[in-house]
C-alpha cells in the first residue's frame, strides 16, 4: 500500500455514506413512531449497514468498521428473525447511526484512538450485545469491563475477518445480494483495488503470515430462514437497477451547461450575420436552418436542465432526524411533516438552501412549539405541529416553512433591533406587527433568554436571509401570537438559466427577469400621482399605487424620454413588494445563460447578473430585489435631507 493515496476513496465513500446513514435514519424514525418493522425494511437496513461496513472497511477505517459490525450483527439477527423486534430497539439502533457517524468523522479526521474509541461506544455496545443474545439490554452491567472483554484486540484475527465481509463496495455499486454468512469469507480475500486485507486495522499491520498461523473465528452457523434465501434470488435484479444511475461531479454538467451557452451565443453571431445575405433565397434558407439549430439547442438546454433538477425530498429526508434529537432533548411533542416531495429543484441551489430551511425548523423547534403542558393549557394538541410545503408558481419556486407554535413577539423582536442600532424610535412607531417580526432576520437578534447548543446567538436567522438573498430569493413571515408563525421563502427555479426581456434605457439595454414581470404598459397623466415634494411618483393600477423607478438616474444614464407619458412602466415584483420601472422602450425576450456578476467583476446594486450577448457583448441581468433596496435607500435620503432630526433617538 506504500505510495497509494486512500484520501480519493474516503471522499467517495464519505458522500455515498451520508445518503446510506439518511436512508437507515429514515427507516428507523418511521420504526420509532409506528413501532414496528416489516421484513422489506430489516432487509433494507442491513443492507445500508453492510454496505457501510464494508465499504469503510475497504477505504481503511478500521474503527468505524468494527463498531459497524456489531450494529450490523444486530440488523442480520432481526431480518432473520433470530430476535424479535421490539419499538426500543429503534432507540437503540438510531443511537448507533449517531455514533457511528461520529467515529466516522474521528476517524476520517485522523483523531481516534483506542481509548477514545472505547469510550464513544461502550455504553452502546452492552445494549447492542444484550439484544443480540437475547438478554434484557435494560438491565445493569458492569459496562466497561464487560464491553473490554468482548470487544477484541486490535491485533486479533477478528479484527481483519469482520472487516472483510464485502465483496462489492457501495461506491462502485451497491452490493444486495450478500453472503449467508459473511463470517465464512477467507481471511486473505482480496479487496478489490487494496493489495492485502491486513492494512485496515486499526493500530498496526499485521503480516500474512501470522494471519495465517492464527485459528480462524466464525460464529456458530445459523439456518438461513425462506425470507433470506427470497432475497437472495431477488438481488441480482436490485443489482441492475443500482448499476443504471451514474454519479456526476455537478461542475461538470455546469461546464456542460456553459459549452451549450457557447453554442446559443455562437448561434445568434450567425443569425446577425445571415441578415448581410444579400441573395434573398439563400438568406432564407440558411436563416430557417439556424432556427431549426436554435431548437436543438434549447431542447440540449433543457436536458441539461432535467440533469440538474432534483427533487425536494432530497432536502427533506434531512430533517426528520433533527427534529427527533431536539424535541426528545427540549421534552417537547413535535410532529414533522412535508409535501411536495416530488417538486424539482436545481442542485445547486440545494447546498445553499439546506442551511437556512435547517435553521428556521431548529428555531420552530426552539422558540415556536411549546411545551406540552402550555399546549394543552392553551387549548392546542399536546403534539406541536412544523409542516414544509414547496410549490412552483410563477416561474418561482414557492417553499412555506408553518408552525402551529405560540408566535414571535413583535414588540419585543423590535426592542431588540432598537437596542442593536438597526431602526430607530419613528421606524419602530410606524411598523406593523409582522414589519417588527421581520426583523428577526436582523444580525444579533434573537428572543432567547439565554444561549442554548440549539439556538439563541442571534446569529442563524440572519444567515438565513443572507443565504436566501444570495439564491435570489427573498422572504416573507406571517405570525401570529398563540397561532404560530408562517415563513416563505420564495426562489428563482434555476440559477443556470432564465427566460429575459430586453429593455432599453437611453442607449443602454438590460435584461429583466420575465418570472419578475407583471404587466407593462404606456401610462397616462391620470395614472400618475405625486406625494411629498413632487420629487416621488406613484402608478395607481386598479386602485393600487406602485412607487416609481426611473431607471436612469438609478444608473445615471442619460435618457430619451424623462416624461412617464411618453415612455414605458414595467410592474415588477419581489415577493410582496412591487415597482413600476421606467424605461424608454422593451425589445424582445430570449432565453439567457446566466454568470455570476461578483466572481468574474465585482457585486454592483441593482444588478443580480450577466450574460454574454449575441453580438458578443456583456449584458446586464436586473435584480429586482437590489433596485427595491436601492429605491428604499434613496426614499430614506430624501427623508433625511427634509429632516435632519428623523434618525435621531429621543433621549
Amino acid at each position: 500500500m506504500s505510495g497509494f493515496d486512500i484520501s480519493m476513496y474516503r471522499d467517495m465513500f464519505v458522500e455515498e455514506a451520508e445518503e446510506l446513514f439518511e436512508s437507515a435514519d429514515n427507516v428507523l424514525l418511521e420504526a420509532e413512531k409506528n413501532g414496528s418493522l416489516t421484513d422489506d425494511e430489516m432487509g433494507q437496513l442491513f443492507r445500508d449497514v453492510h454496505t457501510l461496513k464494508g465499504s469503510g472497511a475497504s477505504v481503511e477505517l478500521a474503527y468505524f468498521a468494527e463498531f459497524t459490525h456489531d450494529v450490523e450483527n444486530m440488523m442480520d439477527k432481526l431480518r432473520n428473525h433470530e430476535i424479535e423486534f421490539i419499538p426500543e430497539m429503534a432507540g437503540t439502533l438510531i443511537d448507533g447511526l449517531d455514533v457511528m457517524k461520529e467515529i466516522l468523522q474521528l476517524e476520517c479526521d485522523d483523531e481516534i484512538t483506542r481509548e477514545l474509541f472505547t469510550e464513544k461506544t461502550q455504553e452502546l455496545l452492552v445494549v447492542i450485545r444484550a439484544y443480540i443474545n437475547g438478554e434484557d439490554a435494560s438491565a445493569d452491567s458492569s459496562s466497561s469491563s464487560e464491553v473490554k472483554e468482548s470487544t477484541p484486540a486490535p491485533t486479533e484475527t477478528t479484527s481483519v475477518e469482520k472487516s472483510n465481509t464485502n465483496k462489492s463496495w457501495g461506491f462502485f455499486g451497491e452490493e444486495t445480494a450478500e453472503s449467508e454468512n459473511d463470517n465464512e469469507v477467507e481471511l486473505n480475500e482480496n479487496f478489490g483495488f487494496f493489495d492485502d486485507a491486513e492494512t485496515i486495522t486499526p493500530e498496526a499491520k499485521i503480516e500474512a503470515s501470522e494471519v495465517k498461523d492464527e485459528p480462524k473465528v466464525s460464529a456458530p452457523k445459523a439456518a438461513t430462514p425462506p425470507k433470506a434465501k427470497k432475497e437472495l434470488k431477488e438481488a441480482p435484479v436490485a443489482k441492475k437497477a443500482a448499476a443504471s444511475t451514474i454519479r456526476v461531479n455537478l461542475d461538470k454538467i455546469d461546464l456542460l451547461m456553459n459549452n451549450v451557452g457557447d453554442l446559443v451565443i455562437t448561434n445568434a453571431m450567425l443569425t446577425q450575420f445571415s441578415t448581410t445575405i444579400e441573395e434573398a433565397k439563400v438568406r432564407s434558407s440558411v436563416l430557417e436552418r439556424l432556427e431549426l439549430l436554435e431548437r436543438h439547442i434549447r431542447d440540449m438546454q433543457d436536458s441539461i436542465m432535467s440533469i440538474r433538477m432534483v427533487p425536494m425530498e432530497s432536502i427533506y429526508s434531512k430533517f426528520p432526524k433533527v427534529v427527533r434529537d431536539i424535541s426528545k432533548k427540549l421534552n417537547k411533542k413535535i410532529a414533522f411533516e412535508h409535501e411536495g416531495d416530488t417538486v424539482e429543484i436545481d442542485k445547486a441551489m440545494i447546498e445553499g438552501l439546506t442551511d437556512p430551511l435547517m435553521h428556521i425548523i431548529r428555531n420552530s423547534l426552539d422558540h415556536g412549539i411549546e411545551m406540552p403542558d402550555e399546549r394543552v393549557a392553551a387549548g392546542k394538541p399536546e403534539t406541536g405541529t412544523i409542516t414544509i410545503a414547496a410549490e412552483q408558481a410563477n416561474g418561482q419556486m414557492i417553499i412555506t416553512i408553518k408552525d402551529d407554535g405560540k408566535g414571535i413577539p413583535a414588540d419585543l423582536v423590535a426592542e431588540k433591533s432598537l437596542k442593536n442600532d438597526l431602526i430607530d424610535e419613528q421606524q419602530m412607531a410606524s411598523m406593523t406587527d409582522n414589519e417588527k417580526a421581520m426583523l428577526i432576520f436582523g444580525a444579533g437578534v434573537s428572543t432567547a433568554e439565554s444561549i442554548t447548543d440549539i439556538s439563541g446567538r442571534g446569529v442563524g436567522m440572519d444567515v438565513v436571509k443572507t443565504n436566501i438573498t444570495k439564491l435570489g430569493g427573498v422572504i416573507q413571515l406571517d405570525t401570529g401570537l398563540g397561532i404560530g408563525t408562517t415563513i416563505t421563502i420564495m426562489l428563482p427555479l434555476t440559477l443556470a438559466i432564465l427566460d429575459g426581456l430586453d429593455i432599453a434605457v437611453g442607449d443602454t439595454k438590460y435584461i429583466l427577469p420575465l418570472s419578475s414581470i407583471v404587466e407593462s404598459l404606456q401610462p397616462t397623466a391620470e395614472m400618475i400621482k405625486k406625494i411629498g415634494d413632487g420629487t416621488q411618483d406613484l402608478l395607481m393600477l386598479r386602485e393600487e399605487f406602485i412607487p416609481v423607478v426611473r431607471l436612469h438616474q438609478l444608473f445615471d444614464i442619460e435618457p430619451k424620454h424623462t416624461q412617464l407619458e411618453k415612455g414605458m412602466l414595467i410592474v415588477v415584483k419581489s415577493g410582496a413588494t412591487k415597482i413600476a420601472m421606467f424605461i424608454d422602450e422593451f425589445l424582445h425576450q430570449h432565453q439567457v445563460v446566466v454568470k455570476p456578476l461578483d466572481k468574474n467583476f465585482r457585486s454592483v446594486e441593482g444588478i443580480g447578473a450577466a450574460t454574454v450577448r449575441g453580438d458578443g457583448s456583456i449584458g446586464l441581468i436586473l435584480d429586482i430585489m437590489g433596485i427595491i433596496d436601492a429605491q428604499k435607500k434613496s426614499e430614506q435620503i430624501n427623508l433625511d435631507l427634509k429632516d435632519p432630526t428623523s434618525n435621531l433617538k429621543a433621549s
